[in-house]
């Protein structure tokens, strides 16, 4: 093999590897929204609110300060969740309290604003912010040997008048933050 040949075919298994070392971490992005998202979804199945929240026919979901979670969530608008059909309201939330839902991505600048305007207010504030549900929200996601968990603060779920199922309790980690 010619040195030419040889500098040219190591030269495109450079760019491939290089090419193949980039794309896991975009896809291990989008792999998360995807897993984060289902989380968020399937929580709205645990999860009762008084019967005077919302409209009754409608599940708000609002997202704030994650792009990949606002495209993942805004997919799942139209579907039915205990016979509500899920809605969702995407950054610039001007009233958080109207939602039932909030995520709360970890790039949201005023998350700290947006958690005090809910709290007290029938709204399941969720984030993957560091420490979450130990400042006051509901649910907070956490890796735990490069697995997502949920960890749940059940003070705050009882004073937004919030019911979580036991089922969703069982596989949470349980803060308070009383």
């Amino acid at each position: 093999m010619s040195l030419k040949r040889f500098l040219h075919i190591t030269s495109l298994l450079l760019v491939a590897a290089t090419g193949l070392l980039t794309v896991p971490c975009w896809a291990e992005n989008t792999l998360e929204a995807k897993v984060k998202s289902a989380y968020l979804f399937n929580l709205t199945r645990f999860v009762e609110w008084p019967s005077n929240t919302g409209d009754g026919n409608t599940l708000l979901i609002c997202v704030t300060g994650s792009d990949q979670m606002t495209s993942m969530i805004s997919e799942l608008a139209g579907r039915q969740v205990k016979d509500r059909t899920l809605k969702v309201e995407t950054d610039r939330i001007a009233d958080p309290a109207r939602c039932q839902v909030l995520y709360i991505g970890r790039d949201e600048r005023k998350a700290q604003d947006l958690l005090s305007r809910t709290r007290g207010r029938s709204v399941l504030t969720v984030s993957d912010r560091d420490e979450f549900a130990q400042q006051g929200g509901i649910v907070g996601f956490y890796e735990d040997g490069g697995k997502l968990r949920l960890e749940i603060n059940t003070s705050a779920a009882r004073n937004a008048n919030l019911r979580l199922s036991a089922k969703l309790l069982e596989v949470s980690r349980v803060v308070k933050n009383d």
